[in-house]
């Protein structure tokens, strides 16, 4: 029997939980008659499930007959990329294909009707989109692990024109909160500070429990424990119930808390811990070596202001690495981050 928990990113898992009002949310808006927004960013931490919420949005809009969703590779030439992408949906292709004229571009070599010569993809651009808009067609763009690089921007800034024209287009953009935020910081990308966000959220523990007890036959009482031990941490519940399948376990022991522990580490942790900056990162050694998790405690263990460790504090909220937990007081987010912390302290 295959295993029915992954441990591939981005890929929708077979025992999948989804989240359903953000997926919701998102769904409502776009099939709107008045959008109030045509761009969300879907923000988290690593392992989160931005990329299984994305695949499930395009999944869904690709099954619906007037929407072309595109998924652009932010690592090349996206608005090259989006023309011929568009061009290419069989929905539409027939409309473009005319004797009159031919405009070719990396990718696609496309013939349309047109008195004066195309000279750029902007252009095209906007004669694809008055064909889509013509046919009462919907546009969904896909970017997954957006970052402010120079690809990045100049399809943002293409997509604001396209979007002030009237075109009916629409953006799902994931990425980790420092990505997104860089973006938005950008001068000419300012419409994106307006652009609402979608924070993923943790699991359920009871939907993780009852998953456990369905897909790996075990007591309820083991299930609630496994569900607590992931804190329903997305990447967490598909590790965990990766690693008792695999083991034909029914319960937790040493050996399975290893295990999970080296899987979250190599795939996940060091990634996060490294990419961490250095005060950030001072932070949270100090609250893993302390012993009521108060950032009282912090401040005595490190040379750092109370404004500054207020600073950084926040940040590493919305990155989805620490929660507040009551009035001056901090705890780990993350599964056994606390332990991996504390291992990775003794090497540094």
């Amino acid at each position: 029997m295959n295993n029915p928990f992954s441990l591939s990113f981005g890929r929708e898992p077979k025992n999948l939980i989804k989240t359903y009002e953000q997926f919701d949310i998102i769904k409502d808006c776009f099939l709107m008659e008045d959008p109030t927004t045509n761009t969300y960013l879907i923000t988290g931490v690593r392992g989160s499930g931005k990329t299984v919420l994305l695949t499930s949005l395009q999944k869904y809009f690709d099954g619906l007959k007037d929407w072309i969703v595109v998924d652009l590779n932010p690592e090349i030439d996206m608005l090259e990329y989006l023309a011929s992408n568009i061009y290419e949906k069989s929905k539409v292709k027939f409309k473009f294909i005319k004797t009159e004229f031919s405009f070719s571009f990396k990718g696609a070599s496309v013939s349309i009707a047109g008195e004066k010569p195309i000279s750029n993809v902007a252009t095209l651009l906007e004669k694809l989109f008055d064909i889509v808009k013509k046919n009462q067609k919907k546009v969904l763009i896909c970017i997954d692990d957006v970052s402010s690089n120079a690809n990045v921007k100049a399809f943002v800034q293409q997509f604001q024109i396209l979007l002030r024209r009237d075109y009916p287009i629409f953006l799902l953009m994931t990425g980790l909160y420092e990505n997104v935020r860089n973006l938005q910081n950008e001068k000419s990308l300012t419409f994106l500070y307006r652009a609402p966000q979608i924070r993923m959220n943790n699991l359920s523990l009871i939907s993780i429990a009852e998953s456990f007890e369905k897909e790996l036959g075990v007591e309820k009482e083991d299930a609630i424990k496994m569900s607590k031990l992931t804190k329903g941490y997305a990447y967490a519940y598909q590790v965990l119930g990766y690693i008792l399948f695999d083991e034909n376990k029914k319960k937790l022991d040493e050996d399975i808390i290893s295990k999970f522990d080296t899987y979250l580490r190599e795939y996940v942790y060091e990634k996060i811990y490294f990419d961490l900056p250095n005060n950030e990162r001072e932070i949270i050694v100090a609250l893993a070596s302390s012993k009521e998790n108060k950032i009282s405690e912090i401040i005595d263990s490190i040379q750092m202001s109370r404004e500054k460790i207020s600073q950084y504090r926040d940040k590493l909220i919305k990155k989805g690495i620490l929660i507040s937990t009551g009035w001056g007081k901090l705890e780990f987010a993350l599964p056994r981050f606390k332990e991996y912390v504390l291992l990775q302290k003794d090497f540094d």
